[in-house]
C-alpha cells in the first residue's frame, strides 16, 4: 500500500513530466514552422537572393538577418501559442 506522500510525488513529478513534453512539442513545432516560413521568405520575397548561398559564400549580414528573421518568428509563434 502507497502512503500519501508517495502519491503526491508521482502526481507531481507526472504533472511535470507532461508539462515537458507539450513544451518540447511546442519548441519543435516552432522551430519546424519557423524554418518553413523562413524558406518561403527566401523563395517568394528576395527572390534574386539565396540566402543560403549567400551564408555559405561568407556573407555575415545574411546571416544576422536569417538569424534575426527565424528568432522574430520563434518569438511570434510562442506569445501565439500561449
Amino acid at each position: 500500500m502507497m502512503n500519501i506522500s508517495t502519491l503526491a510525488f508521482l502526481d507531481i513529478f507526472f504533472s511535470s513530466f507532461f508539462s515537458l513534453i507539450v513544451n518540447v512539442f511546442y519548441a519543435c513545432l516552432t522551430i519546424l514552422l519557423a524554418v518553413g516560413i523562413l524558406w518561403l521568405v527566401d523563395r517568394h520575397v528576395f527572390k534574386e537572393i539565396d540566402f543560403l548561398k549567400e551564408i555559405q559564400a561568407g556573407n555575415i549580414a545574411a546571416a544576422i538577418f536569417a538569424g534575426f528573421f527565424l528568432l522574430s518568428v520563434c518569438l511570434l509563434l510562442s506569445f501565439t501559442m500561449r
